[in-house]
């Protein structure tokens, strides 16, 4: 069965703001909590890691150069960045199939207009001739 839908809403990672859904924002903390040490927290891997937008939507991931990172942060701020996109653009066909059923539909009532008209005016010429 198929997995209900998520909405994504902003949370902050490493002071920047994130455009992610709760199934995600769960994943990174437990990523977190696996990286935990006595004097290392795990949320520090993400620092310096990537660089998002003001709508929260990362643009930009980049290897921490002057820090220990692991290769599961990295993929796991890919995995974010592209389901980002992802959902955008499945915004914008959502908007683009809307607004195109919208457009049919009304010319879809417009010809069903005409055809009502013509329709009458048939009727009425069979009538007077």
């Amino acid at each position: 069965m198929a997995k209900k839908e998520q909405k994504a809403q902003n949370r902050i990672i490493d002071n920047k703001k994130v455009l992610i859904t709760d199934d995600e924002y769960s994943f990174y903390e437990e990523i977190c909590k696996g990286y935990d040490r006595p004097n290392f927290k795990g949320k520090d891997l993400f620092q310096d890691h990537f660089e998002s937008n003001n709508e929260g939507i990362i643009v930009f991931v980049k290897p921490p150069h002057k820090q220990y990172s692991s290769i599961e942060v990295y993929t796991f701020l890919v995995s974010i960045m592209v389901n980002q996109q992802l959902r955008l653009a499945q915004e914008q066909v959502q908007t683009l199939i809307s607004e195109a059923k919208e457009a049919i539909d009304n010319k879809v009532e417009e010809l069903n207009k005409k055809v009502e008209e013509v329709t009458t005016i048939l009727s009425l010429l069979k009538k007077e001739g």
